[in-house]
């Protein structure tokens, strides 16, 4: 994920997380901030650090064991994930990387039949059993599940984000007054948000009913869903926006031409080996940035109503 592969992630985000701090009002009382899917720390551990100096109660939400074990090492409050958020709260949620590794429920648009005189049908997609192997089953689709799917043309399939809309549902019920900032794969077109589709030993895997339990599987967020859905909770949404919009707008231009000048003294001072460390570094750093990488996660906010809409989302059109 993003932190893991260059601390200057976070040095942004902690940026976006100020904005959105002063955006709350309170300058004098701690900033409640609540990761949501805090993994291994690695995120936590550095936004504490470039957060140093704000008031600041920091609250981690994870369901993983050996991920909670790691984060009882940081400074950190574990809350329970399934209802990570006192009743009025007021602060900010943050989830990286999260929505698109909640359960999801697929559905699919067939084509017209034989005669050509057939009404398009939306079937949902199941799993059945075939032998020993698991299959894919067409099912017709529930109204309330085809209320939710994307537009679809015959022959396109797409997922539905059950999990997240209630995830949604559950943080706007006990949101007071906040923010709340999604960074994921994900799609606002309307359409299908990406295929369905696994990855074992770092490798994508197409086929995703082979050898179960072996690969992670995930899915693209429907963020126009997401979005549509914190308004029917009352709550405001803006953007989403790329992260390499968000990122530049946040200053990775600037750090990335401060960085190349440090290369250049180095290479000048005779420091080849820290040189080609720093070169290394932005190299890797330059991923966050590339629209093919992770310059194509999205960053959607949510916020209660009347709070501002920070520099690096304000003027972006909404999901």
């Amino acid at each position: 994920t993003s932190p893991h592969i260059h601390p200057v992630f976070s040095t942004l985000l902690a940026r976006a997380i100020r904005d959105l701090a002063a955006g709350l009002g309170d300058s004098l009382a701690p900033v409640r901030l609540v990761e949501l899917g805090a993994g291994d720390g690695t995120l936590a551990e550095q936004l504490l650090r470039e957060l140093d100096g704000l008031p600041l109660e920091y609250s981690v939400a994870e369901r993983s064991p050996g991920a909670r074990a790691a984060l009882s090492r940081l400074p950190v409050r574990i809350v329970d994930h399934d209802a990570p958020l006192d009743p009025g709260f007021h602060g900010i949620v943050l989830a990286n990387e999260l929505l698109d590794n909640l359960p999801f429920r697929r559905v699919r648009r067939l084509g017209p039949g034989p005669s050509g005189g057939a009404e398009e049908q939306l079937v949902e997609v199941l799993v059945g059993l075939a032998g020993d192997r698991f299959v894919e089953v067409e099912s017709p689709c529930p109204p309330d599940l085809a209320g939710l799917a994307p537009a679809l043309r015959p022959g396109e399939e797409g997922v539905v984000p059950v999990a997240a809309l209630d995830l949604i549902d559950r943080l706007a019920a006990a949101l007071a007054s906040g923010h709340v900032l999604l960074i994921d794969y994900g799609d606002d077109s309307g359409g299908p948000a990406g295929p369905v589709h696994g990855y074992r030993g770092h490798e994508a895997v197409a086929d995703v009913l082979s050898d179960p339990g072996t690969a992670d599987l995930t899915a693209g967020v429907d963020l126009r869903a997401v979005a549509g859905r914190a308004r029917l909770a009352g709550l405001e949404a803006h953007g989403p926006v790329t992260q390499e919009v968000a990122l530049r707008t946040l200053g990775y231009d600037r750090w990335a031409a401060e960085e190349r000048t440090r290369q250049t003294r180095l290479l000048d001072a005779g420091s080849g080996l820290d040189a080609a460390r720093a070169w290394g570094g932005r190299s890797r750093a330059s991923l966050l940035v590339d629209p093919s990488r992770l310059g194509g996660l999205r960053w959607l906010l949510l916020a209660t109503p009347g709070l501002p809409a920070p520099p690096w989302i304000a003027g972006v059109r909404s999901a």
